[in-house]
Formats: structure tokens, sequence, C-alpha cells
């Protein structure tokens, strides 16, 4: 059985995620009372096009999203997408109010976890998203300057490349760059930090942003748990259909299945009617319009089993392709990681952050694990601020 299922993570450990084991993933809903109006996101045709990482507008940041003891701003500003054209790209950035340190402020350019894929999921838009405002609010205390990505197409217009591994560090990366120019206390140091999908972010930020933003010195990339092995989740969900473990239910992968599908279409062409059923094609468009929240729903995607997703003889190549270029788990690194995972979490399950971890450290990848007993998913960020915090102040040389 495993052998047709790959290496790294055990069939026990894929079961639980199949069997919905993991319910402890922040969910994400609609707009916020009090959050930016939707025609900021959407820029003039004309003044898109320019320098990669420049400001296209900025505005104060208030209200629900607004991060105490800093001062806030909304921004779009230029990055590229997964097929190399120059689109608009939201985010916020919240800088320590008084003097900043030579230099400037150190910073975190923070990946946020899964909200979903339609504009309205947007971190700067919802609720529930990682980092909330109180997890922002301790590194402002502890005098970093924090900027947050939307990601390409989360909230402005084009298609949102759900764990595409490129599209995710340009849109780091160059937040990184764009903060300067909204706030010019901020310094040009910078950390990559993220959860979830944001700790595949901050990977593949560590991999690749010394090339993509070589004159913004990244010092370091703090994944945590960080999503791994989706090929080898899929491939299991694909083997239950026609074995008796197909008899279990697709639980949270099958939630994700719909993001995976629209990730993956933003950088080749995947048919799903090749590989799922006339009743999950059909639910394919809730993706569009619904927050992780809405996917949840036992009348939508969280109500599916395997066999309900997965079509028997369907060719899943398309999507196992994508899935397997932006695993994490081979990348080299051009700058310190930690990693940093809840030995509780069933949505990253440790056995998956173990295997990659361990391809990497094999590999040579400078990788510091640190695993936090009785954590769970959405518990990690906090029960870990204290690693996280003493680890970044190292790659800054900060001492307290």
């Amino acid at each position: 059985m495993q052998a047709g299922i790959g290496r790294g993570i055990t069939a026990v450990a894929l079961a639980c995620v199949l069997a919905g084991c993991g319910q402890d993933a922040p969910e994400v809903d609609g707009p916020v009372a009090g959050a930016p109006q939707a025609q900021f996101y959407t820029p003039a045709p004309e003044s898109v096009p320019g320098a990669r990482a420049s400001v296209i507008r900025v505005e104060p940041l208030s209200g629900p999203q607004a991060v105490p003891g800093a001062r806030n701003y909304l921004a779009l500003y230029r990055s590229v997408d997964a097929r190399g054209a120059t689109v608009a790209v939201s985010g916020t950035l919240a800088v320590p109010e008084g003097t900043p340190p030579p230099g400037g402020w150190p910073l975190i350019s923070w990946a946020p976890g899964t909200s979903g894929i339609a504009d309205v999921c947007a971190p700067s838009r919802s609720e529930g998203s990682s980092p909330s405002r109180d997890d922002q609010a301790r590194w402002i205390a502890a005098g970093y300057a924090v900027a947050r990505t939307d990601y390409q197409g989360l909230g402005t217009p084009g298609e949102h490349g759900y764990l595409i591994g490129e599209t995710e560090q340009r849109a780091v990366a160059d937040l990184a760059v764009a903060a300067r120019a909204i706030d010019a206390s901020v310094g040009s140091r910078w950390v990559a930090m993220g959860h979830s999908q944001g700790g595949h972010a901050a990977l593949f930020a560590a991999s690749a942003s010394g090339g993509w933003a070589p004159d913004t010195p990244l010092l370091g990339a703090v994944a945590l748990a960080p999503v791994s092995h989706l090929g080898q989740q899929v491939r299991m969900a694909k083997w239950t259909v026609s074995n008796p473990l197909g008899k279990v239910g697709a639980g949270d992968l099958a939630v994700y299945v719909p993001l995976l599908v629209r990730g993956a279409q933003t950088v080749t062409a995947v048919d799903p009617g090749r590989f799922l059923t006339e009743r999950a094609v059909s639910l394919l468009p809730i993706a569009d319009s619904e927050c992780s929240a809405g996917l949840r729903d036992r009348g939508k995607w969280g109500g599916l089993s395997t066999k309900d997703v997965f079509s028997r003889d369907g060719d899943l190549s398309a999507l196992l392709g994508v899935l397997d270029d932006n695993d994490p788990s081979g990348l080299s690194f051009t700058t310190p990681v930690l990693v940093l995972q809840g030995r509780d979490d069933l949505t990253v399950l440790p056995a998956s952050t173990d295997a990659m971890v361990s391809d990497q450290q094999k590999n040579g990848q400078d990788v510091d694990y640190r695993k936090f007993d009785e954590t769970d998913h959405s518990e990690i960020v906090a029960a870990s601020f204290a690693d996280a915090l003493a680890w970044v102040d190292a790659r800054f040389g900060i001492r307290r």
C-alpha cells in the first residue's frame, strides 16, 4: 500500500487527515465590519504597470484590522503572478510607534495561513487568518515592524496561486521591499515568517528571495506548521476510492481540494473533470465566492467522502505534477530556517513536517526544528512566540 502513496508519511497518519481528524485550522469568514472598502483593491488598469515591489497606493488603516501600538497602513504594491505579469497585490504594514533603532525597524514579512481564494477572504478584509491582530501586536511590542501580504489575486484582480511557492515568495519579498517606501522608518533587513500556507511561503522565500530581492537582505525564515506532502495526501485519497479505506470521509483534505485545483490552474492546464466526480466539479465554484468556513459546511465540501470527491479511474497527473513541484521538502535554502510544529496538530500533521525537515536536513540545509507538546494547528503561533522571538532576535543581533 505505501509504495503507492509515496515515502515520508505513514498511511495511518494520512488516514487521520482523510477521516476528518483535523478540525483545528482557523476558520475564515467574509468581510468584517469596518474592513477596507472593496474599491481600494481594484486599481485603474493603467496604474498597474511599473517596477515590481513599488507602491501603487497606500492609506491609513484603522478599525478591527489595525494593530494596537502601531502606525497601520493598507497598501497596494506591485508583484508578479505565475505567468510573469505585473499585478497589484494588497497587504498591510504595522510599524511601532516611537523612534526606530539605527538602520530602521527590523521587519517581519508575514505570509498568512489559508483563508480561501475568493477576494472577500483576503486577510486584510476578513477575520480568522493567521497572524491575528494579537499575534502581530506581540511583534510590535518587541520592536518589529510587521508586513502582511494578501498574496496575488486574493482581494485584488486576478487568480490566487494557492500553494504555488514561487508566487507566494514573490508576494512576501516584494512587500518587504515596498515597506520602506510605505514608511521610511522601516529598515531594509527582514525575516520571512508564515503559518500553514504561510509557512509554505516562508520556506520558498528562504529558497528564492535572495535572488528575487537581492538589495533587501533576508536574514532567515520562520515556518510554523508549514504545508508539505500534499501530493502524497491526494494520492492516498485517490487510493481509498478503490480500496476499503475509501469508506472514510475526506475530511480536511476535501475542503482543500477546490483550493488546490484553482491554485494549480494558475500555472498549468488542469481539467478537474478528468479526476473529480460530477458532484465535486459542480461544487468547485463555491470556492470562488466563499472562504474556508463556508467550504467546511457539511452541505458543501466539508460533508464529502473520498468517493464523493475523486472519480474511480480519474487521471490526477496534471494536479499531482503541480503539487509535487511545489513541495518544500527538496528546497535548498540561502538563509537559516526555523520550523515550528505542534505535536497535536491534526491539520498539518507532525509526521508530514518530520518527513519534510528530515529530507531538508539530509540535503545539508540549515534547518532548526522544534516541536511543542499539547499544541494544535491554530495554537502554534502563540505557543512558539518566545522561541521565534529569540531566534529572530539572533538573526538581527538584538540582545534583550
